[in-house]
């Protein structure tokens, strides 16, 4: 099976978008085999290590037709689909838009195509990239750990696709959430096992120009429940997607889980919940003495991602 076809079966866009860097000194497209991408427990959470890798960005210039067959992108849709009849008018937040393509993609889709769509991500790049590409569409440019411009209640949906595993307290940024969103909350390809303890994850990608790590959360799914729970949240629906990896050492596999999440309380569980709720781990700097990126909403940004400040390596969210 050729790279692409095996990235789009193990992993998340950003870092199909890495790995083609590192396969390539001139940021082309070219398929090849000759890369080597897994994961290992980590001892605890490292901070992005700012201008570490640089992206290609012509990737954000892909399509979004090609992302629409996309088993991440229709798991979406199909619980995007439960909100509301047909031609409602919701207002929805994409939190990490990236390179905004879920504006076409809910444009496009007969359920959503009514509804008002705004985009906020931390990479400048990918922003001025969506003025450019969307007019008219509102794309805002946010800082990590820091609250949204947003009034209380001021969306029906927020959508928030391979983000949150990305983000070092994602319980705060869960109760973000849950306070700009007027209903529901959608979390999708998150990591997750049922019978392990939530966990710090490195993710490793190796080819001919070097080697980008990144750490990520893998989720207990009890305890995430439990999370959701505490913010203010009842799940609504939930899924187990198809998409799956494997840790070596670890005999349980990891499956990337969607919640459709409906709000419950009020906000204001801030103060309750911190990172040691979801994971319990000590603050490191390197695995096996090498440094680890970590981006702030890496997120299934199709196809797309990535930024000189931090190293975001997933794919289609």
């Amino acid at each position: 099976m050729t790279f692409k076809g095996t990235a789009e079966y193990l992993l998340p866009p950003i870092v199909v978008d890495a790995a083609r860097w590192l396969l390539t000194g001139q940021h082309t497209m070219h398929e090849t085999n000759n890369i080597s991408i897994h994961y290992e427990m980590a001892h605890g959470w490292t901070t992005p290590q700012l201008g570490t890798v640089d992206f290609d960005f012509d990737v954000m210039k892909r399509p979004a037709s090609s992302e629409l067959d996309l088993p991440i992108v229709r798991d979406n849709l199909e619980a995007l689909a439960r909100i509301r009849p047909p031609g409602a008018k919701l207002k929805l937040l994409d939190f990490g838009s990236g390179n905004g393509h879920y504006k076409l993609i809910l444009s496009a889709n007969s359920h959503t195509s009514e509804w008002q769509y705004v985009g906020v991500d931390t990479m400048p790049e990918a922003i001025e990239f969506c003025h450019h590409n969307y007019p008219g569409t509102l794309f805002k440019l946010v800082e990590d750990a820091r609250p949204l411009p947003f009034d209380d209640d001021e969306f029906d949906v927020v959508l928030a696709s391979g983000v949150i595993q990305y983000i070092q307290d994602p319980a705060t940024v869960l109760v973000e959430l849950q306070r700009v969103t007027r209903e529901y909350v959608l979390v999708s390809r998150l990591p997750s096992w049922k019978y392990r303890e939530s966990a710090v994850v490195v993710q490793s990608i190796r080819g001919a120009e070097g080697e980008i790590l990144t750490s990520l959360h893998v989720f207990n799914r009890k305890l995430l429940e439990d999370i959701f729970q505490t913010v203010g949240f009842v799940v609504a629906f939930r899924d187990f997607g198809s998409e799956y990896f494997s840790i070596a050492g670890v005999p349980e596999s990891v499956t990337h889980s969607l919640y459709l999440l409906k709000k419950t309380s009020p906000h204001g569980w801030g103060p309750i919940l911190t990172t040691p709720h979801l994971v319990h781990c000590a603050e490191s700097s390197t695995v096996n003495d090498r440094p680890v990126t970590t981006p702030f909403a890496m997120r299934r940004i199709q196809g797309s991602t990535c930024s000189a400040r931090s190293a975001r390596s997933e794919t289609i969210r």
